[in-house]
């Protein structure tokens, strides 16, 4: 009889010690979740939700009038540095892309393109110069003929990536 008393109070101790799933472990096992559905490159602490595509960020922009504003973007990666994955680039539209570069903090893989990704950081209007235009050229793989034929700087929106999400495939 002594014996299941103990078992007894045992197992009362054992069950009442339980906290019951609360909202904030929810709330954890989530962000582990999808924490885990990305590859994370420099800062990733910002959050993938109410991201812009890039289309809307530009016209957002456009009409603030602001010389720079800070925004999370998430589209598919269009472009990328195959030497070094030093820059990227995601589309704006059909014919334009939004330049990215990091300023060296972090690389991408220099085979991301095509995969989705979300960033972080600023859009910013700059001019590129013709030398930067052909290095970049250069760095994409682009045939000779075509980088000779860039001979005009370009203005163009750009944004400041402090850190980029991409994509984990799905196919395991």
């Amino acid at each position: 009889m002594k014996h299941l008393v103990i078992a007894s109070l045992a197992a009362f101790s054992l069950f009442s010690c339980q906290s019951p799933n609360n909202s904030e472990e929810f709330s954890q096992d989530a962000q582990e979740k999808t924490a885990a559905a990305y590859y994370n490159f420099g800062d990733s602490t910002f959050t993938v939700e109410d991201a812009f595509s890039a289309a809307e960020l530009v016209s957002n922009f456009a009409a603030s009038g602001e010389d720079s504003a800070w925004a999370t973007v998430a589209g598919p990666i269009t472009q990328v540095c195959t030497t070094k994955g030093c820059w990227m680039s995601t589309a704006i539209d059909s014919n334009n892309n939004l330049f990215v570069d990091y300023d060296y903090e972090f690389l991408l893989p220099t085979n991301s393109q095509g995969q989705n990704m979300v960033m972080y950081g600023y859009i910013y209007w700059d001019t590129t110069t013709v030398a930067q235009l052909r290095h970049y050229a250069e760095d994409r793989g682009a045939r000779q003929e075509e980088i000779d034929a860039i001979t005009e700087p370009v203005a163009e929106y750009m944004f400041k990536a402090k850190g980029v999400k991409i994509e984990r495939s799905t196919d395991a």
